[in-house]
């Protein structure tokens, strides 16, 4: 049985889905007929409530990516698709530290966390104290402990050299960050900007030449969802479509006297890659 305090989606019959944190004596209402709380909490996870007008609402346990996209925001979050892959290419691991820069409304910040585990860390600056506060508040109510918000620029921050093991960037001009963010990095660990538009990607990669940062790839996260309802089956008619380019960099030695982005992209590609 559920608690107050708790998390729930409910999701209606025609799969919209709605995030309820329960408390005694609360309701929630809908075109479809109103639950109390108490309803709620006693259906459980993976239980059916019936509405005031004789419907049915499923309750789900809410996935990290539920919350993400259905909690409070002021800016923008970053789309939990992108946020997998972001932390796919940071290559991170449980007991790892992560700098952010850009909290946001907290969505990545959660993905971050998670990977890291409670026993890693993930250290996040923002500019902006609206959007510090909103994501510290989202970030607390999921119930996350292992996050550090610092309210501030990180090109100003007292940042330990080669302290953290990866960096992720999710900010409107990073090259004026990008500097402090390597000299923190570990060396042979890996840096992500997150971009909305293919002009910021193209000024960040220029200023990345003058660090020691070998650029990797460009990307972009592709993700079509499907109506299937038997014998029919076609895409939704509503998609996400671009949403950001991911610039994925690994940090390097520095080089003397050599550029270190003077071969990148000339390569020939390697066996198995290009082929039919």
């Amino acid at each position: 049985m559920l608690k107050s305090g708790d998390w729930a989606l409910l999701v209606d019959p025609k799969g919209r889905r709605y995030l309820l944190r329960l408390k005694e004596g609360g309701r929630f209402g809908h075109h479809v007929g109103g639950v109390t709380h108490e309803q709620v909490m006693a259906a459980g996870y993976g239980g059916r409530v019936r509405t005031s007008k004789d419907a049915w609402l499923w309750v789900l346990r809410p996935s990290l990516e539920d919350y993400v996209l259905l909690m409070k925001r002021g800016a923008t979050v970053t789309y939990p698709k992108d946020a997998a892959a972001i932390v796919l290419l940071l290559d991170l691991a449980p007991g790892e530290r992560v700098l952010e820069a850009g909290s946001g409304s907290g969505a990545l910040s959660l993905f971050l966390a998670r990977a890291v585990g409670p026993e890693g860390e993930v250290v996040s600056y923002e500019r902006r104290a609206d959007f510090l506060t909103r994501a510290r508040e989202n970030v607390e109510a999921w119930g996350v402990q292992n996050v550090t918000f610092q309210h501030g620029d990180l090109a100003e921050a007292p940042l330990e050299p080669e302290r953290f093991d990866a960096v992720a960037l999710d900010l409107m001009e990073p090259w004026k960050v990008l500097s402090a963010a390597t000299r923190a990095l570990k060396t042979g660990r890996q840096l992500v900007l997150y971009l909305p538009n293919i002009t910021q990607v193209v000024q960040a990669v220029s200023a990345a030449r003058e660090e020691p940062l070998l650029l990797r790839r460009v990307l972009e996260v592709n993700h079509r969802e499907w109506d299937v309802r038997p014998p029919v089956a076609h895409p939704h008619f509503r998609q996400v479509g671009h949403t950001a380019f991911l610039a994925h960099f690994t940090k390097i030695q520095p080089l003397r006297g050599e550029a270190a982005h003077e071969e990148q992209g000339q390569r020939e590609p390697e066996r198995g890659e290009g082929e039919d």
